[in-house]
């Protein structure tokens, strides 16, 4: 798989992981909600992609979620430096790709 492509999907699976931890904190507050996590699976070819949603099975309490503030952040911040890495390994390749034509022209 060519590192765009899998780049691509890397940046894809963490703006899902995004998705879902965005969903967990705004639903931190909402009665009998449990918290999800998304599941990652490493391609054959390269690269990952999402394989599926779990459910956290830790309890909740009366009138409130399981969502856990400090899991929440820890994933964001998980998910912000997947997807930093990516996009730079994709500037990267630009600018030597640039670099390339350049030198050709």
């Amino acid at each position: 798989m060519a590192t765009t492509a899998i780049s691509l999907s890397g940046l894809n699976a963490a703006s899902q992981g995004l998705a879902v931890t965005a969903n967990n904190v705004a639903n931190a507050n909402t009665d009998g909600y449990r918290a999800k996590r998304l599941d990652l699976e490493e391609q054959q070819e390269g690269g990952v992609q999402a394989s599926k949603l779990t459910e956290s099975q830790e309890p909740t309490g009366p009138g409130s979620s399981n969502v856990d503030y400090a899991t929440e952040m820890t994933s964001l911040m998980t998910q912000s430096g997947a997807y930093a890495a990516n996009l730079q390994v994709m500037k990267t390749q630009d600018q030597m790709l640039g670099q390339f034509m350049d030198m050709k022209g």
